[in-house]
């Protein structure tokens, strides 16, 4: 009997997982065992692969060969895709430790909800500023937390899609300067290539009256079909037509727990010494570029490594 791995802060029931594989036309548990086992051996085949093999999770490459429509060859390529997009992008990606967070976390409340959403199978992140004392406010801190618990959630969780939930209370017009419009471009790039995720939405909360001049320097950020997916909402009721609020935190008139709490779990998680070394051993998780070749290299990322080494991070 297949067993379904369990987390306390990333629910994935039987149903949900039935769902995800049925999408992509995927439930012959055999078919997905056997599908593995060769995305596996082909790992331990790749020279540059060989390390990064060794702290990749059967829950993790499960989930990438759901998110590949169930091909393995289309798998493979995923796979080589993010761990190349990582080493290419390690400010963001590398040598995070749970300290550096202390800041951040007196600033902000992120975490992905609970449930996921029953419409879609998206996992729905909350971004919720919770002081205007925004001094200690670092775009590039942010977005290292966020593919984190990215990371972290691809050991568990199983949805297809995600969305995200900004509340911008307590924002204020000196923000605007923090926004880095190369941060948020490498972190969709990393996002939506590098793991292929797939962005159902953005929904904006609470905008303040410079909401236009935020969208503005966002949308020149995003490619254009994910900017397509922003939205400003004026109530919790406009929220409501997207996300369900079953899964939503009480402070968005759902009935989830507030976000304070979802997001202090998060925390004390992240505490704990297991997570610890899952977060170290995501450094592992990158290409050996020097046991593959140039050439080979060069065709499948022409563009990629030129472009990220012209960008510079403030």
């Amino acid at each position: 009997m297949e067993v379904i791995p369990t987390h306390p802060l990333i629910v994935v029931t039987k149903d949900d997982v039935e769902k995800a594989r049925k999408f992509y036309d995927i439930d012959d548990v055999d078919r997905i065992k056997e599908s593995l086992d060769q995305i596996e051996d082909w790992c331990k085949k790749q020279p540059h692969l060989e390390e990064a093999n060794k702290y990749m999770s059967r829950a993790m490459l499960e989930r990438i060969f759901i998110l590949s429509r169930g091909s393995v060859e289309s798998a493979k390529k995923k796979i080589d895709h993010l761990l190349t997009s990582r080493g290419m992008m390690p400010e963001i990606s590398l040598h995070r430790t749970v300290d550096e967070f202390a800041k951040f976390w007196d600033v902000i409340n992120y975490a992905p909800l609970p449930k996921m959403c029953p419409t879609d199978q998206s996992r729905v992140m909350v971004t919720q500023f919770i002081t205007d004392k925004l001094d200690e406010f670092s775009l590039l801190t942010y977005f290292r937390y966020c593919f984190m618990i990215g990371e972290y959630r691809l050991n568990y969780d199983y949805s297809l899609s995600e969305r995200y939930v900004i509340d911008l209370t307590n924002i204020h017009l000196g923000v605007l300067s923090k926004i880095n419009p190369v941060v948020v471009k490498k972190s969709e790039v990393l996002c939506t290539e590098g793991f292929g995720t797939k962005i159902k939405g953005i929904h904006i909360l609470n905008a303040p009256p410079f909401v236009d001049r935020l969208v503005f320097l966002l949308k020149q950020a995003l490619r254009e079909k994910v900017a397509s997916r922003l939205h400003v909402h004026s109530s919790y009721e406009e929220l409501h037509k997207h996300i369900p609020k079953e899964i939503l935190p009480k402070d968005y008139g759902g009935d989830a727990p507030s976000m304070a709490k979802i997001s202090e779990q998060w925390r004390e998680l992240f505490r704990g010494q297991e997570a610890k070394d899952i977060v170290k051993n995501l450094d592992k998780l990158v290409t050996d570029e020097s046991r593959r070749s140039a050439a080979k290299f060069n065709e499948e990322y022409l563009g990629m490594p030129g472009s990220f080494r012209r960008l510079a991070v403030d």
